[in-house]
């Protein structure tokens, strides 16, 4: 995946709502997660894109984003 950190993020926030919390405002605080991280790849993509135009479009479409094999 080409964004590691984020997924690492995404099992802390998870495990501390398992760990921690009701299943509801883990699922919450998982939503707004996903929305800024989704924004914040965006962004990164957009730059990456700009730096390294075509050579990095062949490595996204080949890496996925977050999920290993889901986007």
């Amino acid at each position: 995946m080409r964004n590691p950190i984020y997924l690492g993020m995404f099992g802390a926030i998870v495990g501390a709502g398992l760990a921690f919390s009701r299943w509801w405002t883990m699922l919450g605080a998982v939503v707004i997660f996903q929305i800024g991280n989704r924004i914040r790849i965006n962004a990164e993509e957009k730059l990456l894109r700009e730096t390294f135009g075509a050579a990095f479009d062949e490595y996204a479409r080949k890496i996925p984003a977050f999920f290993p094999g889901l986007f």
